[in-house]
Order: C-alpha cells, then sequence, then structure tokens
C-alpha cells in the first residue's frame, strides 16, 4: 500500500484549509468577517475591512490558480496522447511546438495576452469572457507546455511496459491501450502536474496584477497588494498589506509541497 507522504498531507491539508476558511469567512459571512475584523479598515477603501479584501483576495487567487492549472493540465494531456497516438513526423512536430513555447517567459506573455484581451474587452469582443476568464485562459496558454512535455515522457515510460506490449501484440489499438492500459497507470500523475501548476498559476497571476496590469475583479491578492503597498509607508500600513503577503505565501507553500511531494512519491515508484 503506497503511503502518502507527511509534505503532501501538509500542503494539502494548508490550501484546503486555506480554501475553506476563505469560502466561509470571505463570502458564506462577510458581514460577520467585516464587523469583527481586528486589523481595522483598508486606507484606501474606507467602506472594506481589510479581512474582508484580504480573505476575499485569497479566494478569488485559489479559484484562478485551480481553473488555470486544471486546464493547462487537460491541454497538455491532449497534447501529449495526440502526439504519441501520431507519432513519427506529427509527434516531432508537435514536441518542437511545446519546446518553443516553454521556453517563453510566463510573465511577459501573460502580461501581452492581458492587454490584447484587455483591448477586446473593452472593444466588447471577448463573448462574455470577463477579467477572471480572460486571466484564466491566458495563464492556460502559457501553462500548457510544460505538462505536456512531461505527460508525453511519462507515456512512452508506460509503453515500454511489458503488459503494454502484450496488449498491442493482441490486437488492442492506439487509443484503446491508452484508455484501458495506460489511463489508470497515469491518474496519480495528472494530479501530482495539476498540483505543480498551481504555485506558478497564483505566482504568476499575482506578479501581473500587482503591476496593475490584470484588472482582476473581484480582486484577487496580488492586485490588492498592488493598489495597497503604498501603505507601508505610513505608520502602521503594514496591517493592511503584510496579512494578504501572508495568505499568498502560505497558499503557495501549500500547492508547492503537495506537488513536489506527490510527484516525487510518484516517480520513485516507477
Amino acid at each position: 500500500m503506497n503511503r502518502v507522504p507527511v509534505r503532501a498531507w501538509v500542503g494539502l491539508v494548508l490550501m484546503v484549509g486555506l480554501g475553506g476558511l476563505s469560502l466561509v469567512a470571505g463570502r458564506l459571512f462577510p458581514e460577520t468577517l467585516s464587523n469583527t475584523c481586528p486589523l481595522g479598515w483598508d486606507l484606501n477603501r474606507p467602506d472594506r475591512s481589510v479581512c474582508e479584501l484580504a480573505f476575499g483576495g485569497l479566494w478569488v487567487s485559489l479559484a484562478v490558480g485551480l481553473a488555470a492549472g486544471a486546464l493547462s493540465t487537460v491541454l497538455g494531456l491532449a497534447v501529449a496522447a495526440l502526439a504519441r497516438l501520431s507519432g513519427g513526423v506529427t509527434e516531432q512536430v508537435l514536441l518542437r511546438a511545446v519546446d518553443a513555447v516553454f521556453a517563453l517567459p510566463d510573465v511577459l506573455v501573460v502580461m501581452v495576452l492581458q492587454l490584447a484581451g484587455q483591448s477586446l474587452l473593452d472593444a466588447g469582443m471577448t463573448r462574455g469572457l470577463g477579467p477572471f476568464g480572460l486571466m484564466v485562459t491566458s495563464l492556460a496558454l502559457v501553462g500548457w507546455a510544460g505538462p505536456a512535455r512531461m505527460f508525453r515522457d511519462r507515456l512512452a515510460t508506460l509503453e515500454g511496459q511489458e503488459y503494454v506490449a502484450a496488449a498491442r501484440a493482441l490486437g488492442g489499438g492506439g487509443v484503446h491501450v491508452l484508455r484501458v492500459h495506460l489511463w489508470p497507470m497515469l491518474r496519480p500523475f495528472v494530479l501530482a502536474v495539476f498540483l505543480s501548476r498551481l504555485p506558478n498559476a497564483i505566482l504568476t497571476e499575482s506578479t501581473v496584477s500587482f503591476f496593475g496590469i490584470a484588472r482582476m475583479e473581484p480582486m484577487s491578492l496580488g492586485r490588492y497588494l498592488g493598489t495597497s503597498y503604498a501603505a507601508l509607508i505610513y505608520e502602521g500600513g503594514g496591517r493592511v498589506v503584510i496579512p494578504a503577503w501572508g495568505l499568498l505565501v502560505l497558499l503557495v507553500l501549500g500547492a508547492s509541497l503537495a506537488s513536489q511531494a506527490l510527484g516525487g512519491g510518484r516517480r520513485r515508484e516507477v
């Protein structure tokens, strides 16, 4: 029986705990959070408490990371499966495309996509894709290459197993082998890759929003910090900024611990 590493449990509990706390405090009972916040009111937004903004931003940042991580994982898995099923020249062309996208700097490309997308948003040409959808799409468009390369390599390794060769010798087609024999072995790895995308997506969104390029509504932690960091120059301004920084660090730490522990554990099994 495989044992889940302690670090993975710590990371998962941290992520789920922060997500649940943000959902309960920031979404279900915002008035209670506003009336009992010990950190007072935000200097730039006198009608909102620091707790409301911090926990509301935590929920948005986590939602962006989960959605972008899931979408980039699905895209990467689809590209890897297509590459292995096609083989030959098609696989090599797809791998070169993956390498080209993987070499691009994530933050810079997301900034460009955000600027282009917001121009379309202002012109009413995004067909209902708001700031949240625009950010998730931008992150997925730059984040699928890494998972695609990892899935392709893992599929190539699994295809070398004797039971896969036996299935093919008995007449199993590529799609059948992938669905029946490879997918059960690939699922734990898919979870590890999905978790590995979370911290990258959260940090990229936070960086782009911090510099004021993304116009996330409701505000994520990155945008909140970008619009409030100037409070540090005032006496007691740390109470406005430090809690949001702390929540962002804990969120990224939880996702990193879970992905590293699960990914390392699964690699040792092969």
